[in-house]
């Protein structure tokens, strides 16, 4: 095990009035413990799964050994191996800084055979909500996430459809009540297929232990991979049921959008410009691999398309305008 300090520069240079103006440095600091499986070449061809750990409100501080009591940290220093990189941050004095870790992930992703398609998150206590958060806010940086007895905002889990993960939390746990994981798990399970939620009955706020000591964990995580959109093909006699224009309801969206079938290709048209759309789903459509923009097709009792949902960095319902 290694512990590396790594140091964000960010430079304003200033090219006005030279003589009363100069060069100034912020940096931002993040020290972090580091871990490297066994037969690890950073220069082989290889690339290795990256497993970020957040520790809880306890281990706080500027102290890297307090990291080490819990978690992969803990069982690394007792002489487990693990078939990850494994990362573990130490958060300084409040709560975990999304853009500070995100901005560490990435360097790492530079610096080491990180596997970019194998970047998994987890974090117990306040860094389980501090992995709830994270994966929201850049849900496309990774392929599996497991929050330990935290919670999060609800409002957000839509963000985390694609997203496998599995949630641990202690049935008896005082400090952060079992339902800060059911108010994310629940709405998520709903839009999610691939959640998976572990409730230990006898358990307190440590449930920590029995989910990083599970070797079913680890055997879970490697399975999973970064979601690619991956097109179907959708007859294009069913393509014809999206076909019209549709509407937003609130006033600061209230541009007609249309969607056409063009040589067997469902399009998207907005002021005037026309778009392809490639289905993943029967009713699901996305317009780019790189884009994270997302078409939900709506259908009522009968079968017919009453509106669309357009996710992006909030959802959007459009409703279908019918047709005289």
């Amino acid at each position: 095990m290694s512990i590396k300090k790594l140091l964000f520069s960010f430079f304003l240079i200033c090219f006005m009035a030279a003589a009363q103006q100069q060069t100034e440095n912020f940096s931002l600091d993040i020290e972090y413990l580091k871990y490297l499986p066994k037969d690890y070449q950073a220069d082989g061809d290889k690339k290795w799964p990256l497993l970020v750990f957040l520790h809880g409100a306890g281990e706080r501080g500027t102290d890297i050994e307090k990291i080490k009591v819990h978690g992969p940290p803990m069982l690394i220093e007792q002489g487990k191996d693990f078939p990850f990189i494994v990362v573990s941050p130490q958060a300084k004095k409040y709560g975990w800084e999304p853009m500070l870790l995100r901005e560490m992930i990435r360097n790492l992703m530079e610096t080491e055979a990180v596997d970019p398609d194998r970047v998994y998150l987890t974090g117990l206590s306040m860094g389980g909500y501090g992995t709830w958060r994270l994966a929201a806010e850049n849900p496309g940086m990774f392929a599996a996430i497991v929050p330990i007895c935290g919670g999060g905002n609800p409002e957000d889990v839509w963000k985390l459809r694609h997203m496998p993960t599995w949630v641990f939390h202690g049935a008896k746990d005082g400090i952060v009540p079992l339902s800060a994981s059911e108010s994310m798990v629940k709405p998520l399970q709903k839009i999610n297929d691939q959640v998976k939620f572990t409730v230990y009955p006898e358990t307190y706020h440590d449930s920590w232990i029995q989910a990083y000591n599970d070797p079913k964990l680890y055997e879970w995580l490697l399975q999973q991979k970064r979601f690619q959109f991956t097109p179907i093909t959708v007859p294009a006699n069913d393509l014809v049921s999206y076909e019209g224009d549709y509407r937003a309801e609130d006033a600061a969206l209230g541009e007609k959008v249309s969607f056409t079938v063009k040589d067997g290709q469902l399009q998207f048209s907005f002021n005037d410009r026309s778009m392809p759309l490639y289905p993943f789903e029967q009713d699901k459509f996305y317009l780019s691999p790189k884009a994270q923009l997302e078409f939900h097709f709506i259908k009522d009792e009968n079968g017919k398309v009453t509106q669309v949902d357009v996710y992006q960095d909030r959802i959007r319902s459009l409703k279908k305008l019918e047709t005289e």
